[in-house]
């Protein structure tokens, strides 16, 4: 690596449009259309989402065309993050994208299921069974450091096993981020903490430091339409089985948040029971496939 003329191991161009800067532009798109569609219906929120997709795409011609000769660092680092940098923008278009093709959610089956399997509602019962304010502090910061894996992951593959480990992770990572994105838009789900009364949303949990450093991250950023399957628990078990990978110093640590994070996504009330297996299958598959259609030929030794 150091004595390559590029950063980060690269051993010639990035070039142009890539697979993540086509699975970028490609959901772009789709999404753009179904906005056209809730624009000729009328639906509100469309037309302030229609040029939010025309910057994004615009955006990424941009760095495109900015990083593929790939020598400049700073424009290598971007044509590789900024991909999850849009998970937040296409996650906050789903509350406009789900009207568009549904009146009302589907959380009434949903809560009916948890109800005809458990006898009761889990997503409700958990935290009346087990009011310990350290059990919720506890599940506050799993659920919080959920948000540090893609740039955990991303950032130690690509520092200790160069771009393409780096772009592997974040390429998968950003499939099923859209996965998930489509299942929300399609099969949508407000989540229990809108669902059940009061129906507010995410709340100030009993806690001591991470019940407020949740609250302050959630309170102006959940939406109403994010639940199955969990994103969460999707995108935690994909990163966790590609650090075993790619940064297996870090595996140990994501394997014990991952598996706490099963019961704290129903604790909190984010999800409902159901989500969970949902989001396993959803990523183990999308590990599964990124395992057969993106080749690994990094280095065996590394992180």
């Amino acid at each position: 690596m150091a004595g390559s003329r590029r950063p980060f191991g690269l051993g010639g161009p990035l070039g142009s449009w890539r697979p993540l800067d086509l699975w970028v532009a490609g959901y772009t798109l789709f999404t753009g259309a179904v906005l056209m569609l809730g624009l000729a219906r009328g639906v509100p929120g469309c037309p302030a989402q229609v040029p939010v997709d025309l910057a994004v795409l615009a955006t990424a011609w941009a760095l495109v065309r900015w990083s593929r000769d790939g020598r400049k660092p700073l424009a290598v680092f971007l044509r590789l993050f900024y991909g999850p940098i849009l998970y937040w923008v296409f996650y906050q278009q789903v509350e406009i994208l789900w009207p568009i093709l549904r009146r009302v959610p589907l959380d009434g089956a949903l809560a009916a299921l948890e109800l005809r399997l458990w006898g009761l509602q889990p997503a409700l019962a958990f935290q009346a069974a087990l009011p310990f304010p350290w059990l919720s502090e506890l599940f506050c910061c799993v659920y919080f450091s959920y948000y540090l894996f893609v740039p955990a992951v991303g950032l130690a593959a690509l520092l200790g096993r160069g771009y393409q480990a780096a772009e592997r992770v974040i390429l998968a990572t950003t499939v099923t981020f859209f996965a998930c994105y489509t299942c929300f838009w399609l099969l949508p789900t407000v989540g229990p903490h809108y669902w059940f009364p009061p129906g507010l949303g995410p709340q100030l949990h009993p806690g001591y430091v991470f019940n407020h450093l949740l609250y302050a991250f959630d309170a102006g950023g959940e939406i109403r339409g994010g639940a199955f399957p969990s994103s969460h628990i999707a995108v935690a078990l994909l990163l966790t089985l590609l650090a075993r990978d790619a940064t297996p110093r870090l595996f140990p640590y994501l394997a014990v948040v991952t598996a706490l994070m099963l019961p704290a996504v129903v604790y909190l009330q984010a999800h409902y029971l159901v989500d969970v297996p949902a989001g396993l299958l959803t990523g183990w598959l999308a590990y599964v496939v990124a395992k057969r259609i993106i080749p690994v030929t990094w280095p065996a030794d590394g992180v």
